[in-house]
């Protein structure tokens, strides 16, 4: 509870500090390097993290395994911090709530 307490006053924190042309800009460019993962990561990706979608449900849909989902969502995170770094921690934790940073 203290560490949910504490991440959600740091997220407000983050949302005060920044700008709305700011964040359109940050966000703008984390849609882009989206669009570069590998075509199967990124439909994954994009359905788990953007669509809500379930590990299940994309696995049903795609008809592959659960395991390659997770993998895939593991890949695409672990390649957008690469191309983006560590400063767009916070970002992916406002994009895609705290599954992000797992």
């Amino acid at each position: 509870m203290v560490l949910e307490l504490k991440y959600y006053e740091t997220m407000n924190e983050v949302v005060e500090e920044m700008d709305d042309r700011k964040f359109s800009n940050i966000l703008e460019i984390v849609t882009r390097e989206i669009e570069k993962l590998p075509p199967k990561c990124r439909q994954v990706f994009t359905m788990s993290k953007q669509e809500g979608l379930t590990n299940k449900e994309i696995s049903e849909y795609l008809d592959i395994s659960i395991k390659t989902v997770e993998a895939q969502i593991t890949k695409g995170f672990n390649i957008l911090r690469k191309s983006l770094g560590d400063k767009y921690e916070t970002v992916f934790l406002l994009i895609f709530g705290k599954r992000a940073i797992g």
